[in-house]
């Protein structure tokens, strides 16, 4: 009999997530939790490996990533951080009257670290593909950094800037959803698809997640080249 995991492999990446999330709280118990761990393992290693791919292919047309960095959170690809499982045990500390983050986004932590694919629009305002909302996913120490749960509760936490954002222009934001209890995955509030929902359509759109609502032709080459490269999450 083939395992969740064994099916993942095989490319049932879509239909394993869907049979883990309606496992709610029982995909916390033992018997489950061996299969759930390994699957999200190899999810986020591929997400890694994605997102290394990209930057690759991004640095090949001379994109202008933003040069000189000066904090963690705009370097294009950043592994995690050597103290990731202290780090996530004192997000967890902050947010413990407000609610549990997903697992997927502690394995994003874990395995992936951050990433930020926007233009350096300072340097060269015109940027190519505007609206495109490159990927961007800030240090855990950003996060930490940003955190204003102290005083009072909420149920989501600030993740990322929107497609305006991401551009220069006044936006929102997205928000990752806090649960009331463990979760696989929680819902990335501004898109309303749960987290690896939301990497699978970036990873559909070649790292920016509204490629396909873009009509730019250098983009649409950009993602003909690279989407056969990717692993399907």
């Amino acid at each position: 009999m083939m395992t969740l995991l064994d099916r993942y492999l095989k490319g049932e990446t879509v239909e394993v997530y869907e049979e883990l999330l309606v496992l709610g709280q029982e995909a916390f118990s033992s018997k489950n939790f061996i299969q759930i761990d390994l699957i999200l393992k190899e999810t986020f290693k591929r997400v890694q490996l994605n997102l290394d791919i990209i930057y690759n292919e991004l640095k090949n047309i001379d994109y202008k990533f933003v040069s000189p960095t000066e904090y963690d959170w705009q370097i294009p690809v950043l592994p995690p951080d050597p103290d990731v499982d202290l780090l996530l045990v004192k997000l967890k500390s902050k947010l413990k009257h407000a609610g549990y983050i997903p697992l997927s986004l502690e394995y994003f932590y874990r395995i992936v670290g951050s990433c930020n694919f926007c233009w350096d629009w300072k340097m060269y305002p015109d940027i190519p593909w505007e609206g495109a909302d490159p990927i961007d996913i800030p240090p855990i120490k950003t996060l930490l950094t940003d955190l204003i749960y102290d005083d009072y509760d909420l149920n989501e936490i600030l993740l990322a800037g929107d497609y305006l954002q991401k551009d220069n222009i006044s936006g929102s934001c997205y928000n990752l959803e806090l649960t009331a209890s463990p979760s696989i995955d929680s819902l990335l509030i501004g898109w309303d698809i749960p987290f690896i929902n939301y990497l699978r359509l970036t990873f559909k759109n070649c790292g920016f997640t509204r490629a396909d609502q873009c009509k730019y032709e250098t983009l649409n080459a950009f993602c003909n080249t690279v989407r056969p490269k990717l692993l399907a999450i």
